[in-house]
């Protein structure tokens, strides 16, 4: 699987950067419930919030880093009609749930408390739920977006409350990998506040929104793929071929290791989001790749597009980016009825 050849301490490890810098390695996946009559939502199911956000659009917040403009644009562009859906129903215990937190559970509102904590309880559990993705991506429990909200709060343990049982359920789904990298998850509400800069918390933010992203990418890539494009191919089928595939949509330094959950804030301007949009074209041709298998690209617009190449004008390099990604912010909602998480970049600090 993804970690199959580097052991998940290494990969934690390699990211180190200092007490106060952020340190990261991995991936949400679903930030939308199926409500069919509101784009506004919370992550629990027909339960709406008293300041309900809609996940297709962006978060106005200093504390959250750019999107790409081509994903954000697509993604506020997605057709939620549930004619567009696979599916009415759920297909997986997964579906509509996350491996990391929602990044809007930290930036939306002006609550600098509220966020200060939940970057605190994060800054905690991060390896944790890093190293438990690492170890079983294709297994890995997700959590509700309400879910991760409790965890984060880091309240003190109450059985007697809904929240406290939500809670006592998340710290025994992690327990086995905190256990394995020495720590006790069980004293969070003990953990300390402490104060974050808004460049802290951007790079923060880019982590959670990069890992999502390639974690997405990765179960979409398994629910959306036609088999009846791989009569007689089994090996283009294969697992590890499939994930190196998706790993060439991403930059990796030399030093690196490449794998999914291989993330730092040093490439946030590198790949898909490099400042020239003729850089990202290795990237982007990587992802057209990945999605040239999936249900419905042959019937896309984007299936008719010309490959780009160093002669192409920029006109046209930005309409084939935006392309690509209108065509998988789209098949994401078809799949899983949510906004997907979408990548972003970082300005120069």
């Amino acid at each position: 699987m993804i970690l199959s050849k580097l052991g998940c301490r290494e990969i934690l490890g390699i990211h180190v950067q200092g007490t106060n810098r952020v340190s990261y390695s991995v991936q949400p996946i679903y930030a939308r419930s199926y409500v069919w009559t509101d784009r506004r939502h919370s992550g629990k199911s027909g339960q709406a919030t008293s300041t309900p956000r809609d996940k297709f659009e962006p978060i106005d917040s200093p504390y959250m880093p750019p999107a790409l403009q081509s994903w954000q644009t697509a993604l506020s562009a997605v057709n939620c009609n549930p004619q567009e859906l696979f599916s009415l129903t759920r297909l997986a215990e997964n579906d509509g749930k996350y491996a990391f937190p929602e990044p809007g559970l930290f930036c939306s509102g002006d609550n600098d408390r509220r966020r200060n904590r939940f970057l605190t309880i994060w800054s905690t559990i991060r390896n944790i739920c890093i190293y438990c993705l690492a170890s079983n991506a294709s297994r890995v429990r997700l959590v509700s977006n309400q879910d991760w909200r409790t965890l984060l709060s880091g309240h003190a343990p109450n059985q007697q409350t809904m929240a406290g049982a939500s809670r006592q359920f998340i710290t025994t789904l992690l327990s086995p990998e905190a256990a394995a990298l020495g720590v006790d998850i069980s004293h969070l509400h003990e953990v300390a506040d402490r104060e974050f800069t808004v460049r802290e918390t951007q790079e923060h933010m880019w982590g959670i929104s990069e890992l999502s992203f390639r974690f997405e990418l990765f179960i979409l890539d398994r629910r959306a793929l036609d088999r009846r494009l791989f009569e007689g191919r089994h090996r283009d089928l294969d697992s590890l071929v499939r994930e190196e595939l998706i790993l060439r949509c991403f930059y990796f330094r030399t030093d690196q290791p490449r794998h999914l959950v291989s993330v730092s804030v040093q490439n946030a301007r590198h790949g898909l989001a490099s400042p020239n949009v003729r850089d990202r074209l290795p990237y982007l041709k990587a992802l057209r790749l990945v999605m040239f298998e999936w249900e419905g690209y042959h019937r896309h617009h984007v299936a008719k597009l010309k490959v780009p190449t160093a002669e192409t004008r920029e006109d046209d390099l930005l309409h084939y980016k935006y392309a690509l990604a209108r065509f998988y912010t789209q098949t994401y909602y078809r799949y899983f009825a949510q906004a997907a998480i979408i990548p972003r970049t970082l300005l120069d600090a």
